[in-house]
């Protein structure tokens, strides 16, 4: 591998050039080889292109995990474009708002979530050219005979922003972070050397794509020339028959998924003998269970977010138990005080982060461009420590951004307390998170109702699960006097 990629198209180019037969992308029973994989990425930015779609456009896209993802941002790196893949869990009215804020020359819509978008973006909103996906072999939008497009000016396409991931909601409203190719690139081959990636390496794609986890493991898999194994929806039995088929080496997952994953595993008799490498956040006995079943895997713990290119911190769970990981050179991490000064070894403070993988600022609505101070240290919004040997111990999130972590989706507190603001009974509403077995975490919601006024706990939980996104419902409403307790959390 080189020593580094300045753009997506360069590892596009060199992987179709080093590694030409060789498979980038399997899904469905369709292998994409590199060559094919740069190939399509080309006739799509022509196809784009001929679309209208130029230098600084935004394009929407709403798909599930499909090869598509991939082509899609290898064409808007082309442009010079930027890809704005939004949640597909998200309800009608958030992925409403989101559309409105990245204001799209193109949309780009799974067949299967056609009918979201018609609900997000009805008649009479701003008219949004929109083509829809569907079911087909080849990673392509009908660009057969597209007109070739040229890319855009070398030294301008590292620094150009090309990915915009919706993310912290800390306000009740969600902001896109700005991620450059060069970002990309840098956060991949990070994440490739701590792992050692190579050509013979796999991943399991089934974490979403839309997510800054997905994407990064996908590009880490492809600038090592290794290999994506896509699946279009998450299926235990599926994808433990994926791993033995393929041989795959890489597997990240939420919880629950990586339970249920054993389960089937030993229920169908699979081996998962290929497997090297799992990360992510599980239970202590999930973990005793994988070491027994795969004892050749390591199970790695991860620190990283959407504004720092996916993953900068990674360790071997076994090696620092409860240790989030060491930050992935040449990314620095650091713990600061309020002031943005460093703190001791061993003091708790806020999580900061420098390096080539920080992204460009967060969307500007108003200025149509990403904006974000000029410090050089990224405020990530999380707690923490460091320990005598650089190890990151993450303590939870600042005051200003209380964040839920519920079966890997972020729920932002603010956003949800919103919500339930808007019902007429409600007087103040506090959004919290508890530990959940299956989840990590659960959301939970203290409301005081305004005086005379009646409302139960169904009530409520269905008043939000109609405006946000379902997974961001409370799984219990505690209802208690007012004013309310905002520094305590309810038990049970």
């Amino acid at each position: 591998m080189p020593s580094a990629f300045a753009t997506l198209i360069d590892l596009l180019a060199h992987n179709a050039e080093a590694y030409t037969d060789r498979a980038a992308v399997v899904i469905d029973g369709n292998t994409h080889t590199h060559a094919m994989l740069y190939e399509a990425v080309q006739d799509q930015a022509g196809a784009l292109a001929a679309m209208g779609v130029k230098r600084g456009d935004r394009v929407l896209l709403l798909a599930g995990n499909r090869t598509e993802v991939l082509v899609l941002l290898g064409a808007a790196a082309w442009l010079g474009a930027m890809l704005v893949p939004l949640n597909l869990r998200l309800s009608p009215a958030e992925t409403a708002q989101q559309s409105r804020d990245a204001a799209p020359a193109l949309a780009v819509v799974d067949a299967g979530c056609a009918a979201l978008w018609q609900a997000a973006w009805p008649e009479g909103m701003p008219s949004v050219q929109t083509v829809v996906l569907e079911a087909a072999p080849q990673p392509s939008l009908a660009c057969v005979g597209a007109p070739t497009a040229a890319p855009v000016p070398r030294q301008d396409a590292p620094g150009l922003g090309v990915l915009m991931l919706y993310t912290a909601a800390v306000e009740g409203h969600a902001r896109g972070a700005v991620l450059a190719q060069s970002q990309l690139t840098a956060s991949a081959q990070q994440i490739g050397r701590v792992w050692s990636l190579g050509v013979d390496d796999r991943w399991l794609g089934v974490l979403p794509l839309f997510h800054a986890a997905g994407i990064g493991l996908s590009l880490a898999l492809l600038a090592a020339g290794g290999a994506c194994v896509l699946l279009p929806r998450f299926d235990p039995a599926a994808a433990v028959a994926a791993i033995d088929e393929h041989r795959v080496t890489v597997c990240a997952t939420f919880a629950p998924m990586l339970g249920a994953m054993l389960d089937a595993a030993q229920a169908g008799g699979a081996s998962l003998a290929s497997l090297r490498i799992g990360m992510g956040l599980e239970p202590a006995s999930v973990l005793e269970r994988l070491a027994e079943m795969c004892p050749g895997a390591g199970f790695w713990s991860a620190y990283g977010q959407a504004e720092v290119s996916s993953m900068v911190c990674l360790g071997l769970q076994r090696e620092r138990p409860g240790a989030a990981g060491r930050a992935a050179a040449p990314s620095e991490v650091r713990v600061q005080d309020a002031a943005g000064q460093p703190v001791a070894t061993g003091t708790e403070g806020e999580i900061a982060v420098r390096g080539p993988t920080v992204f460009l600022g967060y969307w500007d609505v108003t200025l149509q461009r990403p904006f974000k101070p000029a410090d050089p240290w990224h405020r990530t919004g999380d707690l923490g420590h460091l320990d005598e040997d650089g190890w990151l111990w993450f303590a939870g999130r600042a005051a200003h951004k209380q964040l839920i972590k519920t079966g890997g989706e972020n729920v932002y507190p603010a956003e949800v307390e919103q919500v339930l603001l808007e019902h007429p009974a409600v007087a103040e509403a506090f959004v919290f998170g508890l530990p959940d077995e299956r989840w990590g975490e659960a959301v939970h919601a203290a409301c005081a109702l305004k005086a005379g006024s009646a409302a139960s706990e169904i009530e409520l939980i269905g008043f939000v699960e109609q405006r946000l996104a379902r997974y961001k419902r409370p799984q219990r409403v505690h209802f208690l006097p007012a004013p309310l307790d905002r520094t305590a959390r309810v038990a049970g």
